[in-house]
């Protein structure tokens, strides 16, 4: 081979080892923090929101809900639970 193939070679070798190194490290930094943050950090409390004191639903509402259910699964399933999040 010529010098200049050699050469070439050398570069594309030292900067594939490069790349993977810094992408291993990355990776393991990334696993490393997670597991970190995840044993030491405390447990955020989940917050609830406010609740409506009107949880129904209006009729229009449902009327709508199971015609646009009826028309996405062809008519081959029913609605048995609507519920207000």
């Amino acid at each position: 081979m010529s010098e200049e193939i050699e050469f070439g070679l050398t570069i594309m070798a030292v900067g594939m080892i490069t790349v993977f190194s810094i992408l291993s490290f990355v990776v393991l930094g990334g696993k490393t923090m997670i597991l970190l943050i995840n044993k030491f950090a405390t447990n955020i409390e989940e917050t609830t929101p406010p609740q409506e004191e009107n949880q129904s639903i209006s009729n229009k509402k449902i009327a709508i809900l199971s015609s646009a259910v009826s028309v996405v699964i062809l008519g081959k399933g029913k609605i048995k639970n609507i519920e207000k999040l």
